[in-house]
């Protein structure tokens, strides 16, 4: 009987690496059955790459130790594939392992794969670029880019909140043109954000009924018309209840296109160029695993 492969992909730079035993996974990796190999990639796009041979190979699961930034990377690459993507949390927010109840133990989180579930999930794109969660167009993009990697490795959330709270008197509302299979607009927009999934940051929720199964994207749109109107919408985001406020628009759509030129586009905490862009989804693209049991509510 041919032994199944497998191939763990670990950042090098990830947070929690130091906490990962590389030959104590593999080992537990060839007690289960498996050939296994690990790959250290030394760039994101290197994280892509090994990807992508591990799926040419025909692995049956593609470790992947890393944050948000890594794994979507790797998501890309896989799609489209058999091989299966089993994330190991490294980052620091780990926003997909929390959606998918992944534990944050990483032996946990392996074991819990070898045991575990494949489910078939969607895999958004701004343009080329993958996310497995969401996208984000103008004020959190503006944001990211001025967070230093090294800080986010370290703080997380936390580096986007120390460089956002300081500029926010600074943030204008910018003209933005955008379309979808049913409708096109003209409105002046502080944020747009686009979710495949629940979890923005690992605690708010623009769309709280999203899943990364239903082929949809969820857009939430902010329009303030006043700093105030700003601030309110902040503050009912925190608190789950900005849907149907005035100054937000919500809409479910496979094909977003952004014709707006020179606005700054993150997806999955990543900047990754500026608009014009067009948001799509690959309906269940991507093989991924997850714990044995109930799926939790981002992949019903």
């Amino acid at each position: 009987m041919t032994a199944q492969t497998a191939t763990i992909v670990a950042n090098p730079l990830a947070r929690r690496l130091r906490h990962f035993d590389g030959v104590q996974a593999l080992r537990r990796l060839e007690e289960r059955g498996f050939k296994a190999r690990l790959e250290l990639p030394e760039t994101p796009a290197g994280t892509a790459a090994a990807a992508a041979r591990a799926a040419e190979r025909g692995d049956t699961f593609v470790f992947v130790l890393g944050g948000d930034g890594t794994v979507r990377l790797a998501a890309g690459s896989l799609a489209g594939s058999g091989s299966v993507l089993a994330v190991l949390p490294g980052g620091t927010a780990n926003v997909w392992a929390k959606e998918a109840g992944i534990p944050q133990n990483l032996l946990k989180a392996l074991e819990s794969h070898l045991d575990g579930q494949q489910v078939a999930i969607d895999l958004g794109r701004a343009g080329a670029e993958p996310f497995l969660l969401m996208a984000g167009i103008g004020w959190d993009a503006q944001i990211a880019a001025k967070v230093r990697p090294a800080l986010k490795r370290k703080l997380g959330v936390l580096a986007y909140v120390l460089h956002g709270l300081p500029t926010l008197h600074q943030l204008r509302t910018t003209e933005m043109a955008w379309s979808t299979e049913e409708e096109a607009a003209v409105a002046r927009v502080g944020l747009l954000v686009v979710s495949n999934t629940r979890l923005y940051g690992g605690f708010l929720m623009f769309a709280p009924e999203a899943s990364a199964r239903d082929g949809m994207l969820d857009a939430c749109i902010f329009m303030p018309s006043t700093l105030a109107e700003g601030l309110r919408h902040a503050l009912k985001v925190i608190v789950r209840r900005h849907s149907g406020d005035k100054g937000v628009r919500e809409l479910r759509t496979t094909h977003l296109n952004i014709t707006t030129p020179g606005l700054p586009v993150q997806v999955d905490g990543d900047v990754v160029g500026e608009t014009p862009t067009t948001l799509t989804v690959e309906r269940r693209a991507l093989l991924i695993s997850v714990p044995a049991g109930k799926l939790t509510p981002a992949l019903r």
